[in-house]
């Protein structure tokens, strides 16, 4: 992929096919210290939202914190 003037890439047709996404849907960018992880918008934080009433936050963390080890989780296992 290349890097417009503007910043912008285009996602070739089978990355766009494994996200399951088209023209208008948006995607999330997971960002780790040396990756980018792509992921159709909505999908992985809605699924831990969904645990969310059995969850018990170990002290010292945040949601925020949970949210990020759970999309990172999900996009490793994507990447698998």
């Amino acid at each position: 992929m290349t890097v417009t003037s503007k910043g912008q890439v285009t996602l070739p047709l089978l990355i766009r096919r494994v996200l399951g996404v088209g023209k208008g849907d948006r995607v999330v960018a997971v960002v780790s210290p040396t990756r980018v992880f792509l992921e159709p918008a909505g999908r992985g934080v809605l699924d831990f939202v969904g645990k969310m009433g059995k969850l018990k936050i170990p002290r010292g963390k945040t949601v925020n914190d949970l949210i990020q080890e759970a999309t990172l989780e999900y996009a490793e296992k994507s990447l698998r």
